[in-house]
Formats: structure tokens, sequence, C-alpha cells
């Protein structure tokens, strides 16, 4: 086959009008370096270049952006693809697999009337949190500007450039607590009387003591948090997580996430090492791996996507494998809205980032790429439908 009968091909699967045995050939087609390279050139045609040669049209930009975004299987090969594909919105497998990948962004070049603005759309969410003080009394930090936030027993507390920083009292006797939480829709940072730098992200809250007394530093967390421990060798670090397990650390990066609705606690280790104890057991993690908790013994990968544990705190939605409820749990939390499943819940999986700062709609829009389909009601309630 030469160039211009694949051509043909492509333009015919385009418009629907191949025989299955055309299309069996195609697919083939596919497989073949050649022809994927010819592929690969069009798809460079067609999102980098503003105008057209030749015999190209609108028309067949058109045609080659909706297959791109719904149906091409390959492994990208250049530097050049990866980033072209990186604003794209999906792409569906070609050949036997229901695993849909869904990439970062939607199209630039796209026609605005195949990405259609959602009503009732729903903002991204932003910094924010409460800050309860040990007399109760709680302070809105989304609001609040550069300063002192508080004086209380034992600590001041400041607001600096979003972040809540304590300023511990020396010699302070009654040990307090303090708390921050974040509503869905929030994520917050603050840093510890000991300089521990905390990240919390939406729906998650830490209890901590306003100054770090006798043998331990430990501090209480549920939903999800990032740390940067500071070292204090004859003050080891302790996290107590939803009563159940403990993690032990010595200067270290690690991330929990433990989440009431997810299948278990997992702590994973960035730098440093840290000491999980779960019910009579404990394991020791390196940099790079995993200890996922579920109720019974402790799980250990060695091997972990720190890219798609480290998304939410850089910013992306990372789906790499996420099922569909995975994906509607990241979103309520981040956007503050309330998952509906009309008719079931669609066995789909999906892959890849978004940003973060993306409206509601422009993520629907992708899933919308792999026939997924939702609607917006004004109660911030969001529908997917069959």
């Amino acid at each position: 086959m030469n160039n211009s009968e694949f051509y043909s091909l492509l333009d015919r699967y385009l418009t629907g009008d191949l025989s299955v045995e055309e299309k069996e050939r195609f697919t083939v087609l596919l497989n073949d370096d050649h022809y994927r390279a010819l592929l690969e050139a069009s798809m460079e045609e067609t999102f980098m270049e503003d105008t057209f040669t030749g015999d190209e049209s609108e028309d067949r930009r058109e045609r080659l952006n909706s297959f791109i975004l719904g149906r091409i299987q390959h492994q990208v090969r250049t530097t050049r693809i990866r980033r072209l594909l990186a604003y794209a919105a999906a792409a569906v497998l070609l050949i036997g697999t229901s695993i849909f990948y869904l990439l970062k962004n939607r199209l630039d070049h796209l026609p605005s009337t195949h990405l259609p603005v959602a009503q009732n759309d729903v903002a991204p969410g932003g910094s924010g949190a409460v800050l309860t003080l040990a007399d109760g009394s709680q302070i809105q930090l989304d609001s609040t500007g550069n300063g002192v936030v508080a004086n209380q027993t034992g600590a001041r507390v400041v607001l600096q450039k979003g972040q809540l920083v304590y300023d511990a009292a020396p010699g302070a006797g009654e040990i307090v607590y303090n708390s921050v939480s974040t509503p869905n829709g929030r994520q917050f940072r603050l840093k510890l009387p000991d300089g521990t730098t905390v990240w919390l992200n939406a729906a998650s809250a830490i209890r901590y003591p306003v100054a770090f007394k006798g043998k331990e530093r430990l501090v209480e967390i549920t939903g999800e948090a990032y740390f940067e421990v500071a070292q204090h060798t004859n003050m080891p670090f302790k996290v107590k997580i939803n009563e159940t397990s403990t993690v032990e650390v010595l200067g270290t990066h690690f991330n929990i996430n433990a989440y009431k609705d997810e299948p278990g606690v997992a702590t994973t280790l960035l730098e440093g090492a840290v000491r999980v104890r779960y019910a009579d057991e404990t394991a020791t993690l390196k940099p790079g791996e995993q200890a996922l908790m579920t109720g019974g013994p402790i799980k250990i990968t060695t091997a972990v996507n720190i890219d798609k544990v480290m998304a939410w705190k850089n910013g992306l939605f990372n789906f790499d494998g996420a099922s569909l409820q995975q994906v509607m749990k990241q979103l309520e939390r981040w956007y503050n809205i309330e998952v509906v499943y009309e008719k079931g819940v669609p066995d789909l999986r999906f892959g890849g980032e978004l940003s973060r700062n993306l409206k509601l709609s422009e993520i629907l829009n992708t899933l919308e790429d792999v026939h997924v389909h939702f609607r917006i009601e004004n109660d911030r309630k969001l529908i997917v439908m069959p």
C-alpha cells in the first residue's frame, strides 16, 4: 500500500465509510512503524500549524481532531509529539480494551462548538481553611490578610503569604492544642511550631500542640496531608492517623492519604525513613515505597508512582489507572460538589493529568470525549448519565 492509499483509508475511517474488512486492515496498519509515522506527521500538522497546505481542508482538520481525541491508540515516540498530545483532551484505545487515556488539557485549536460551556459551572478550589484555637473559637483563614491571627497561651499565630506560622512563647507552661481543617474545595499550608511544614488537601484536618514539649512531637490528621518534617534528633515526629495507625519519622518528606471513604490508609515516603505502626504490626519504608493499611497486614509497594501521589500538592489531578468513581471522589472534594450516578457506575479507567485550576466544565469536557456524559444542577450536584 502506498502513502496516498493509507491517507485515503484514514479519511474514510474518519467519515465512517470503511467496510469491516477495511477497518481490520487499517487497525493492522497502525501497528506498522511506517504508517504510524505517517499518522504522527498528520497529527503534527494538525496541532502545530495554524494553516494547512496542499489538499488539506478545515473539514479534514476537524475530522482528524476528532479522530485523535476519540480513537487513537499508539505509543508516542518523539518529544514534540508528547508535548503535542499534552494538549489533547482524551484518546480511546483502538484495540480490545476498556481502558481510556485522559490527557492533560483540552485542545486549544479545537472549534468551540466541540466543547460547550456547562450551565451551572463550578470554579476550581483554592487556598483556605478554618483555624480552631484552644478555647474553641474559630477563625476563617480564607480572607484573613497577612499579620497576627491570634495571641494565645504558648504561641502567637501569624499568617504570612497564605501560610500559617507559629511564634512559640518560650517557657509557656500548659500545652494547648490548635487544629486546622480544610473543607471541600480548599487546601492549605501551615508551619508547625517545630518548623515542620504541612500541606493539607481538601476535606482534611490536623491537630497539634502550639509548642512541642517532652520526648516526642505528636500530631493527628484526617484526610490527606504532605509533611516536610524539621529534624530534631532527640524528639521524634509522630503522626496519628484516624485513631488506627501511627507514622514515626526523623527528618523526612512523606504523604499520608487517610480519607475515610478510601479503601485504606496509604503512607508514601519521598525522602528519609519512616516506621509505620498498625495494630500490632510495624514496617519501615524506604524512599519511593508506600505502606497501605486496609484492616489486614500492612502491604508494602516498592515501586510507587510518586507523581500520582503528589499531584494534588503540585496543582494537578493525576488519573493514572483511576476508575470513574475514584475520579469523581477527587472532583467532589476539590469542587465541593455531590456526584450522583443516574443509572449505575460506568466501568471505565483513566490516565493522564489535568490542572486543578480548570473549571469543572473543562474537566467534564475532557470526559465527554470518552463518552461519559454529565449534567450540572444548580445545587452543585453533578449527574453522571449513561
